[in-house]
């Protein structure tokens, strides 16, 4: 069977994504969290993620995390000028991208 394509622009998509991962930040539902990643990880597999350069990564997640997380985004801020003034190189940032995104869920201050 043949998989059909829709045409949706890529600023609906960015905010369905920025939503899940908001919801996904903002709430300790071990299930709803599972969820959120099964969903975010059908979207990245059919958008292919990996396409898009680090620095708008970056910026994405910055975007995310604002208001959120704001140490978070305060290193990604710091990350992505560092690597935009060639502090850093990408494979360098690219490691502390992954550091900090895996290290976002533990972060989560609980009130």
């Amino acid at each position: 069977m043949e998989k059909k394509k829709i045409l949706i622009s890529k600023d609906c998509i960015d905010k369905i994504i920025l939503g899940l991962k908001s919801i996904k930040v903002s709430t300790t539902n071990k299930v709803i969290i599972k969820d959120i990643e099964k969903l975010l990880d059908l979207l990245k597999e059919e958008l292919k993620e990996d396409d898009i350069p680090l620095k708008d990564r970056i910026l994405e997640k910055m975007k995310e995390t604002k208001g959120i997380d704001p140490d978070m985004n305060a290193n990604l801020y710091i990350l992505y000028r560092n690597l935009d003034s060639g502090h850093l190189t990408e494979q360098q940032a690219q490691e502390l991208f992954n550091t900090y995104v895996k290290m976002e869920s533990y972060n989560k201050k609980i009130y």
